[in-house]
C-alpha cells in the first residue's frame, strides 16, 4: 500500500504549480521516519520527479480538475524508505578473451612494485567492513 501511497501527493498540484514547489514534496506514504517526499524538478515546461533511486518526466496530466489531478509517468517511483540506498555500479567486464593483469606476488609478500600483499588484504578488510 506504502507503494501506491507513494504515488499520490496530499494536495492539488497544477502542472504550471510544479515550477515553484519546494522539494522535497510529501506523498501520501509514511513510516517510522515520517512521511515520504519525492524532489520535483522543473525546466521550462518540463517537470520531473526523482526519488532518489528513480528520475523520470511528468509527461502530461490525464486528469485535472480540482480537486484531483493524475499525471503520467514513465517509471514506478522507488521510494529509498522502502528500496534502500541505490547500489554503486557495477565494474565493466573485461572482453572475453583479453589478459588480465596482476602484480606478481614474491615469497615475501611484496609485489614486484614493493607493496605488501598483507596490506592490501587489510585495506580490503576495512573497506569491506564500512559497507
Amino acid at each position: 500500500i506504502a507503494l501506491l501511497q507513494y504515488h499520490a501527493l496530499p494536495s492539488y498540484y497544477t502542472f504550471g504549480q510544479f515550477q515553484t514547489v519546494s522539494n522535497p514534496v510529501r506523498t501520501m506514504a509514511s513510516g517510522n521516519g515520517g512521511p515520504f517526499g519525492v524532489n520535483v524538478t522543473a525546466f521550462g515546461n518540463s517537470v520531473n520527479v526523482s526519488t532518489g533511486l528513480v528520475n523520470t518526466p511528468v509527461n502530461s496530466a490525464v486528469y485535472s480538475q480540482s480537486p484531483v489531478a493524475v499525471y503520467q509517468v514513465d517509471k514506478v517511483l522507488l521510494p529509498e524508505e522502502i528500496f534502500g540506498v541505490k547500489p554503486p555500479a557495477a565494474a565493466p567486464t573485461p572482453e572475453p578473451g583479453a589478459p588480465v593483469s596482476s602484480p606478481a606476488v614474491s615469497p615475501s609478500g611484496t609485489s614486484a612494485s614493493g607493496a605488501s600483499s598483507s596490506s592490501a588484504c587489510g585495506s580490503m578488510a576495512a573497506l569491506a567492513k564500512g559497507l
